[in-house]
């Protein structure tokens, strides 16, 4: 009987060590055939109380979703907020006058801690300040809206997916500010020609780069085609089409140096067209700002009763909550604090990107999330000389940045 019992062991373990073999086989086989599973996932098939392989990562172009940039640049991840530099910033957001500043920090040290991120807490305190003071269900007259002024758009990209308030204006006014950009440049350099400020070797440098940015920005508006009518993607593309056009033809004038009488002709038609564009969005922006407003508050009385401008002044967060579940997702703070912290990430990834040498990242990276890319690349290649409210913004977050650090002894990262 122990003979017998013996023999069974020797064939049991010659099955497992055959089973090993053919396992490995398998897996070598596999990934000469590019579909190599995990060694785990190969025993698991085999071996029902095994767990599961986690699930993949999603592909994504986000640099910060990563695996092997998350490993290489661990030592870069910003570090969670401690509860009492929680306080100490809390206390310096108090004095600057920002609303609920406690409870600002807390939804932003929570997000900050939740999400993997190069972007330190109290710089994303900073933004947040620098946009609302506070006023987390505040709505810019753009329609930009909630902790972060968000809009729909840049929502959208992030790959947030909650509700979205969205109606024709916003649809018209966006389009009108992206697709009006290109008209912008070519009638700027016209006139710098005009009025001798660009030779014209110095406009067509100029007209190089506004012809390589023509459809920056235009990301934003596709990130909008889901959600719109098909007639919105057919415009945007004829719209484009005309852009093309419209620096051909100026490119045909500088080359051809063409008598200043035509130049000043072409500058002033398309100057013309370009105030009926800037006029289109101002108007639909404006409008789409005050229905987002009016259905904040709408749905606000409907929930809680009462005043909803002493909702919004009192009990912002717990307000917010109900407008992210049944309004917009960008007045729940909570959903904010984390599109702010995602955000700022791809802003700090395009000023790399960029160029931005690493002693002015922090500043172009503001300037980023507050510009956006269609207007700093063309500050940075020359096409617009001025953005005042930009560039007042790339100098207030640093410094708030650094009295927020210095508020809380933290060593900026």
């Amino acid at each position: 009987m122990d003979m017998q019992r013996g023999s069974f062991s020797l064939v049991l373990l010659g099955l497992l060590a055959a089973l090993t073999v053919a396992l490995t086989a398998a897996g070598t086989w596999l990934a000469r055939h590019g579909l190599n599973p995990a060694p785990q996932a190969l025993v698991a098939a085999v071996t029902p109380e095994a767990e599961p392989p986690a699930a993949a990562a999603p592909e994504s172009d986000n640099p910060l979703l990563d695996p092997d940039a998350t490993l290489v640049s661990a030592d870069l991840l910003a570090r969670p907020l401690t509860a009492d530099e929680q306080a100490s910033i809390a206390a310096e957001l108090d004095r600057l006058k920002t609303r609920h500043a406690r409870d600002l920090v807390q939804v932003i040290a929570a997000a900050s801690a939740e999400r993997a991120s190069p972007i330190p807490a109290s710089l994303l305190l900073s933004i947040a300040f620098t946009e609302t003071h506070g006023k987390v269900l505040a709505v810019s007259p753009a329609g930009a809206a909630g902790l972060a002024q968000a809009t729909p758009a840049a929502y959208l990209m992030e790959g947030f997916d909650g509700p979205l308030f969205l109606t024709n204006q916003y649809l018209v006014g966006t389009r009108a500010y992206i697709m009006k950009k290109p008209l912008g440049d070519a009638m700027g350099i016209a006139r710098r020609v005009i009025e001798g400020e660009a030779s014209h070797a110095e406009a067509l440098e100029l007209l190089d780069s506004a012809q390589a940015l023509r459809q920056v920005g235009m990301d934003e508006l596709e990130a909008l085609v889901p959600r719109a009518p098909a007639i919105f993607l057919d415009r945007v593309q004829a719209a484009d089409v005309y852009n093309a056009a419209v620096l051909d033809e100026l490119e045909d004038l500088l080359i051809r140096r063409a008598p200043e009488s035509r130049l000043q002709a072409f500058h002033d038609r398309v100057r013309k067209e370009y105030r009926v564009l800037l006029r289109v969005q101002q108007v639909n922006w404006e409008r789409y700002a005050d229905a987002l407003t009016k259905e904040r508050n709408k749905v606000l009385k409907a929930h809680f009763g009462g005043d909803p401008v002493k909702i919004v002044q009192q009990r912002p967060y717990e307000a917010g909550e109900v407008l992210g579940e049944r309004l917009d997702g960008r007045f729940s703070p909570t959903q904010m604090a984390l599109f702010l912290s995602q955000h700022l990430a791809t802003k700090r990834q395009q000023a790399i990107e960029l160029g931005v040498p690493d002693e002015e990242l922090e500043a172009w990276t503001a300037a980023l999330y507050n510009g956006g890319l269609v207007n700093i690349t063309r500050m940075r290649a020359g096409l617009m000389t001025s953005i005042r409210e930009t560039q007042n913004y790339m100098r207030k977050v640093p410094d708030l940045r650094a009295k927020l650090d210095g508020a809380a002894a933290v060593t900026p990262s």
